[in-house]
């Protein structure tokens, strides 16, 4: 596997190290340490950098910057050396979000690790601006991370039939997960609801049993529907938990995360209704903007 972390020295970047930590990732993993040196591009190809003072003063600049960036990167390469896994370092300049993209698709990376938010992002905010623009635009899984994790104990991993979550279970069992991690199957089922908006003319007094058929026939096709990734889990010694909620599924996640208390949310980055040319679902971008967890957002290869 190869993962690329970006880094910009902020607490939340220390959270992406402590995360991958925990997944207890294999030696032959490659890692791709990069920062990026912010440098807005105006029209014309005109930069900041090329409007400040003579050449040798703007050089001198640069130099500096590079140096801290040199430094920014060297200690965490350090750390991911003495695990045995092999580590490159690599230091961009220009948009963050699309350098970080752009570097992670030349890499040929598996997984982008970024923290949820950088240096200069607001408090107020749940999700910073470059975290949340490679979420959205990357073709490649995105960790978030939200929480300094020592261990992963327990991991909710959304599904709903989907091939993309599908490929998220997949993923997550590339992952050399403790034994011990307790996976949570969520789905959220909110057609019975649909059924009734769409049918306004329905007695509801009347038709009790109907709609008490429509969700018991649901919870039995919910469950069948995560019957195959289960045991796939179980197969390789993870304790597994299934859970069927009604109602939208990303405030469903969401609030069943708050009462599960995970390490990690893994889902893919679309649903069953997702539109094939969006890169992220609505369901996925939600869960990922507003969860006090780390997230974990799986991608499929386009074709």
């Amino acid at each position: 596997m190869k993962i690329l972390i970006a880094t910009d020295g902020s607490r939340h970047s220390e959270m992406v190290y402590s995360t991958l930590k925990a997944l207890k990732l294999s030696s032959q993993t490659k890692f791709m340490i990069m920062t990026v040196i912010p440098e807005h591009t105006f029209l014309g190809g005109i930069t900041l950098h090329m409007l400040s003072g003579d050449s040798s003063a703007r050089n001198e600049a640069r130099k500096v910057q590079d140096e801290k960036a040199a430094e920014l990167i060297h200690q965490p390469a350090e750390i991911v050396r003495k695990t045995g896994a092999s580590v490159e370092t690599v230091v961009r300049r220009g948009n963050p979000a699309q350098q970080i993209i752009q570097q992670a698709q030349e890499f040929g990376a598996d997984l982008i690790s970024i923290g949820a938010k950088g240096i200069t992002d607001s408090l107020r905010f749940p999700l910073g601006s470059v975290a949340q623009k490679v979420m959205k635009y990357s073709a490649t899984s995105v960790l978030i991370a939200r929480e300094q994790t020592s261990k992963v104990r327990q991991v909710l991993l959304a599904t709903d039939g989907s091939k993309h979550s599908e490929a998220a279970a997949h993923f997550l069992l590339k992952l050399p997960l403790p034994l011990e991690t307790h996976i949570v199957f969520v789905t959220s089922l909110q057609s019975h609801v649909a059924t009734m908006i769409k049918m306004p003319t329905l007695d509801l007094d009347v038709n009790q049993r109907i709609l008490a058929e429509l969700r018991a026939a649901e919870e039995d096709a919910a469950r069948s529907l995560m019957a195959k990734s289960i045991k796939q889990f179980r197969d390789k010694g993870y304790h597994t938990e299934s859970m069927v909620l009604r109602g939208e599924p990303a405030s469903e996640i969401l609030t069943a995360s708050k009462t599960l208390n995970p390490d990690l949310i893994v889902l893919g980055a679309r649903g069953l209704s997702g539109i094939e040319d969006f890169l992220l679902g609505s369901v996925a971008q939600r869960v990922a903007r507003f969860s006090r967890y780390s997230v974990l957002i799986v991608k499929t290869a386009r074709r």
